[in-house]
């Protein structure tokens, strides 16, 4: 497998730039003198809003709790919400790096922050809340949550977010079947993570990010919101990004009891006939196509004008769906 081939299954190709690697760099580490946090603590908790219904507002790869917050603002009056910051993001401590060795589908950082969510449920005292999962990360920790703890959370929404990453089979030459489980997780311990991610560069991992645009249908809130994830450290990004791909939360839909909508941005169409922008429609419209038919608790719903931040470019689509999975009818 090339590198340009490990790169393609990791990451969006965005910009034409040279694959830059450097073998002085390990990504895979912290950098020395990091400061990390104990594992299991969360980044930091913003709590607002005195509303009769309780929620969790979950922000994605590189993000902080500020990304939601004019959406709570807005909300104070309807919701009680409480939002996290992943810990390494929005400027705060990671956890230390596992052992050596360990298997990103040991999800060591992902399922430490899960389980601090249900903590910080119970101690909060929150009445069963809705779980609001936002892009990458924050995605799978909301389903998640409701998975193995679906009794402390009524309902989940999912603005923005890529459900799981099509990894094409080694196996077939044609690239169309997907790689099952043990094989997408053979290729980030062994192909991506030691043979790519330690050694690229911050200007080849910038330039292959996803594109500003995508972000928010707002030109200068999308250059901003770029920024901010541009500034989390590499090892940081690297780490959460490799559990996500060693993952396929598909397999655990049918055993969902809790409803979930997922709404799914239209992007325009500057971004959808970009050639170079082609993967936003695979990994965040395409990708959901398999989940209803998957659950009957999975509905999937187009936000016409909306980028990945949907809750800046349609406040009131998240409000409204977050009102139809918090009912009662929906709930049972």
């Amino acid at each position: 497998m090339t590198a340009a081939a490990l790169f393609f299954l990791a990451k969006p190709l965005v910009a034409q730039v040279a694959f830059e690697q450097d073998s002085t760099l390990d990504n895979l580490r912290h950098a020395a003198g990091y400061a990390a946090a104990p594992l299991g603590q969360l980044g930091a908790v913003v709590r607002r809003g005195t509303g009769a219904q309780d929620v969790i507002l979950i922000p994605g790869w590189g993000f902080g709790a500020e990304v939601f917050e004019s959406f709570m603002a807005a909300n104070a009056t309807r919701y009680r919400m409480v939002a996290v910051t992943l810990p390494g993001f929005g400027g705060t401590a990671a956890p230390p790096m596992p052992p050596d060795g360990t298997s990103y589908a040991a999800q060591s950082w992902t399922g430490a922050a899960e389980e601090a969510v249900a903590r910080l449920i119970k101690a909060e005292g929150l009445n069963r809340p809705v779980v609001v999962g936002h892009f990458v990360v924050g995605t799978q920790l909301a389903l998640r949550l409701a998975l193995d703890h679906p009794d402390l959370v009524s309902g989940v929404v999912i603005v923005g977010g890529e459900p799981v990453r099509f990894t094409p089979s080694r196996r077939d030459t044609t690239g169309k079947t997907p790689a099952d489980i043990a094989e997408r997780i053979r290729g980030v311990d062994q192909y991506l993570a030691p043979r790519w991610f330690k050694t690229v560069t911050k200007r080849t991992w910038d330039a292959n990010n996803y594109a500003a645009m995508q972000y928010s249908r707002d030109s200068a809130t999308a250059t901003v919101l770029w920024r901010q994830s541009a500034g989390v450290p590499v090892p940081v990004m690297v780490r959460y990004l490799c559990e996500y791909l060693a993952t396929d939360i598909e397999k655990d839909y049918p055993s969902l009891r809790v409803p979930v909508m997922a709404l799914l941005p239209d992007f325009t169409q500057e971004i959808l006939t970009d050639p170079k922008q082609a993967y936003a429609r695979s990994f965040f419209l395409d990708a959901w196509t398999a989940a209803p038919r998957l659950s009957d608790r999975i509905t999937t719903r187009v936000v016409p004008g909306a980028h990945l931040f949907v809750m800046h470019d349609k406040p009131a689509a998240v409000r409204d769906a977050i009102d139809s999975v918090a009912s009662p009818a929906r709930a049972r």
